[in-house]
């Protein structure tokens, strides 16, 4: 009796052995064949060519879109309008959209920058894994910079010099809470290469009230900055919160931040004339600002995503940096690969994305 109980336990812990090597073989043969997860890589060739109306991307659908009201959706992560690129979260747009530049070509020279090829290009793309997505605390949202092109001017091919641009305009915080307005410059006076005078265009939106109609204000430049505020015009001193904004000689637009002042940039589709309210902005800057992110406002260096005129033909060069977009649970790699389509038409960024999480 007790040698049939034996053989029966032993039966019994033999096949439990049994089962346990085959569970732990199924399990090593599942994990060691189980397909590595590989999203598909992606080209949107892109119609940004409009100054004023930007193209929307969603990139889990690989496709352009077009949200009712963009300000309130959250449909699209990219917007492109000519050379300029937000994302869908700061103070770009309502959604959560984030990103990182990872710079792969940041230190490269203007003349290395013109020799890449499209296959530098996709080596680049190629080479970026989810093994670079860092800690969420990385991704940038856009935000406000200062304006690293100053543009309330341009220079004007026609005459040769540099002419105001009242095409870029800004909300203003003014100086100790006393209101809020917008402005822009909508005259610049040169002698020469030296800037003698501007003159500023402004609606005041005072406390309790509404933007109200348009005023101008000269500012004489040939003895130096000129403080002014909206309220009360041209200030006797720089000290103190008597001022708003100063215009100096050397082409700057200073912002009297030590007394609250900010400003906030007009969106281009938004009209000076018509507008009703500048107390709204998501928040002021500390400066003449621009919005900018993980894509920078700058086309200027290998930093950003395109450099521009590096043989002064007036052309955009593509960088080729890799760039990580963060949209909920997923992160999308992405690079412009290109700013013209086939017939050598501008504002027609090509967008390569791949989905990396």
């Amino acid at each position: 009796m007790q040698t049939t109980r034996t053989c029966r336990a032993r039966r019994v812990a033999f096949a439990a052995a049994i089962h346990a090597i085959l569970v732990v073989f199924v399990a090593c043969e599942s994990e060691a064949t189980a397909p590595e997860l590989v999203f598909e890589e992606g080209m949107i060739a892109i119609d940004a060519s409009s100054p004023i109306a930007p193209a929307y991307v969603n990139l889990d659908d690989g496709a352009i879109v077009t949200p009712s009201d963009p300000d309130t959706s959250t449909d699209w992560h990219m917007a492109f309008r000519r050379f300029s690129i937000r994302l869908n979260g700061g103070v770009a747009g309502p959604g959560s959209v984030s990103g990182l530049n990872l710079g792969n070509n940041a230190n490269m020279s203007a003349d290395e920058v013109t020799a890449m090829t499209e296959q530098d290009g996709i080596a680049a793309f190629q080479a970026v894994t989810d093994a670079h997505i860092p800690t969420s605390s990385s991704f940038m949202v856009d935000g406000l910079a200062p304006d690293p092109g100053a543009s309330w001017f341009r220079f004007d091919f026609r005459s040769g010099g540099l002419v105001a641009n009242p095409g870029a305009a800004w909300k203003l915080r003014e100086s100790s809470g006393r209101g809020f307005g917008i402005f822009r410059v909508t005259a610049l006076e040169m002698e020469g290469e030296r800037p003698v005078g501007a003159t500023f265009e402004f609606r005041r939106h005072a406390p309790g009230g509404t933007l109200g109609g348009a005023e101008t204000l000269s500012a004489d430049l040939r003895r130096g900055p000129v403080f002014f505020s909206l309220a009360d015009g041209p200030a006797m001193s720089p000290a103190g919160c008597a001022w708003d904004l100063a215009v100096t000689p050397g082409l700057s637009i200073e912002v009297n931040a030590d007394c609250g002042a900010g400003t906030f940039p007009l969106d281009v589709t938004e009209d000076f004339t018509a507008l009703s309210q500048a107390g709204d902005a998501p928040e002021y800057g500390a400066f003449l600002s621009t919005v900018s992110g993980a894509f920078p406002a700058t086309v200027d260096d290998a930093s950003g995503f395109f450099w521009y005129d590096i043989q002064e033909n007036s052309r955009m060069w593509p960088t080729y940096n890799v760039f990580l977009v963060q949209a909920g649970e997923q992160v999308y790699k992405v690079q412009i690969t290109d700013y013209y389509d086939a017939g050598g038409n501008s504002g027609h960024p090509t967008l390569r994305y791949q989905r990396l999480r």
